[in-house]
């Protein structure tokens, strides 16, 4: 199930409530999770509109040589256009790139002349702007992706959950250089063995970066407290957990035995 989480904040962005519901294997490369639309508009024949149709193009052409990061920005104000790609760091430039074609395509039809908007796929994320920096509600605003069963013992699970996670935000933020991490923590064979993720925008830096996932982090207990997998994504930063492992290649960090649960 998705929905895109409304924000404390004055609203800047079209709001979007989307569900959809989640089933294994993992959802498929170009799946649409969620998307946000800015309110201003610009003309059919305007030269913003020049100006996005070739800033998409470039961002989709120079993803498999950034290494699915990319941020530019095309002509002179107030003209002027910024954006940005980010594929998930385990994804081959192949698929990279084909999410990237997805989301360059879809971004114009689900948010048509809007001057500012953002999509997020599974293994990808695109945005374009006028403005380089964050609006305040792009900086908060969330989707939130569950799966549909529902976990045993929720306080154990819940507890796996925040210290995988927890212990993953930190190594992707002052460990690695692309601020990208994977882990897992198998407890006892009589329980199943949760993976986590978390991502953000590698030029961010470490401090914003770990901001960022602990903030998203907290929505864990209201939204996916009962559930055995689930995601949070923002502009900046995302997180995924599940009872399968949905990523490529080894896990960065292996856990044992939780911190004990209060009460247990």
């Amino acid at each position: 199930m998705l929905v895109s989480l409304p924000s404390s904040s004055p609203l800047v962005f079209l709001p979007c409530i989307l569900f959809f519901l989640l089933h294994s294997p993992p959802i498929a490369t170009n799946e649409l999770l969620g998307q946000l639309c800015g309110n201003g508009n610009y003309a059919a024949n305007s030269t913003y509109k020049t100006n996005l149709n070739f800033i998409l193009l470039s961002l989709t052409s120079n993803a498999a040589l950034s290494g699915g990061f990319n941020s530019t920005t095309i002509g002179q104000s107030p003209n002027q256009i910024h954006g940005f790609t980010l594929c998930r760091e385990d994804v081959n430039s192949s698929l990279c790139v084909s999410c990237l074609k997805t989301a360059s395509h879809d971004i114009v039809s689900l948010c048509p002349s809007n001057i500012e908007a953002v999509v997020w796929y599974d293994q990808c994320l695109l945005r374009y702007s006028n403005q380089l920096s964050l609006s305040q509600t792009e900086s908060s605003k969330e989707i939130v992706v569950w799966d549909i069963d529902m976990t045993i013992d929720v306080p154990l699970f819940q507890n796996l959950v925040n210290e995988l996670l927890s212990t993953i935000a930190d190594w992707a933020a002052y460990n690695t250089p692309r601020m990208f991490a994977t882990g897992e923590v198998n407890f006892t064979t009589d329980f199943p063995t949760i993976y986590g993720l978390v991502q953000c925008r590698p030029d961010m830096g470490a401090g914003r970066c770990q901001q960022c996932l602990q903030e998203i982090l907290t929505l864990i207990p209201e939204w996916l407290g009962q559930k055995r997998g689930g995601r949070v994504l923002r502009v900046d930063c995302n997180f995924r957990f599940e009872v399968y492992k949905f990523y490529d290649g080894t896990s960065m960090r292996k856990l044992g035995s939780p911190t004990p649960v209060k009460g247990k």
